[in-house]
């Protein structure tokens, strides 16, 4: 087999977490040409190597009940973003992945019920909120454009489906006891 390219970047990133999504080329390139091709690679050591209906690439994460600490915070995060927007009558996807976010505007201090929710994962100011974002782009899920500004990546869509997949949930009337 010839040598796949940018093997040690994809490799090196995606074993951390990251989501390889059309921002990180030329390697997001290299595996959408040949996925096949690398996920033969990597399939001997154990490796699964996903292609997301949205089109961006991940590992399958080896044992899912391991989950990591930031998950937790990231996924209050998420929810406080969807709740904010499904209230305001905004359409969510457009709002979460169609515009760049200021950390200070956040709407996530701005209500008690936001905040009770945030302490319940341990974030209690925007250093905390700041410390989400940090993990978030350690996953591919963010890009900051400046100190204070952020925006969405595709691959938020793994976190961001789950979200309103929940929303949905708790919003849908209780099934009757039988």
């Amino acid at each position: 087999m010839n040598e796949l390219p940018h093997l040690q970047e994809v490799f090196d990133r995606l074993r951390r977490g990251w989501h390889l999504s059309p921002e990180d080329e030329p390697a997001f390139s290299a595996v959408a040409m040949q996925p096949e091709a690398y996920a033969e690679y990597f399939a001997p050591l154990g490796i699964t190597l996903v292609r997301h209906a949205r089109d961006f690439f991940y590992f399958d994460p080896e044992s899912p009940e391991n989950i990591p600490d930031a998950l937790p915070r990231i996924a209050v995060f998420s929810f406080i973003l969807v709740d904010h927007a499904a209230n305001q009558g905004r359409p969510i996807e457009e709002f979460l992945l169609g515009q760049h976010f200021l950390i200070g505007k956040l709407p996530h201090l701005s209500s008690d019920r936001y905040a009770a929710m945030l302490r319940q994962v341990e974030v209690e100011d925007v250093g905390g909120l700041s410390q989400i974002l940090k993990n978030m782009e350690r996953y591919g899920w963010v890009k900051f454009v400046g100190e204070d500004e952020f925006r969405f990546l595709r691959p938020f869509h793994r976190v961001f489906d789950k979200c309103l997949e929940l929303a949905a949930a708790a919003s849908a009337p209780a099934e009757p006891a039988a």
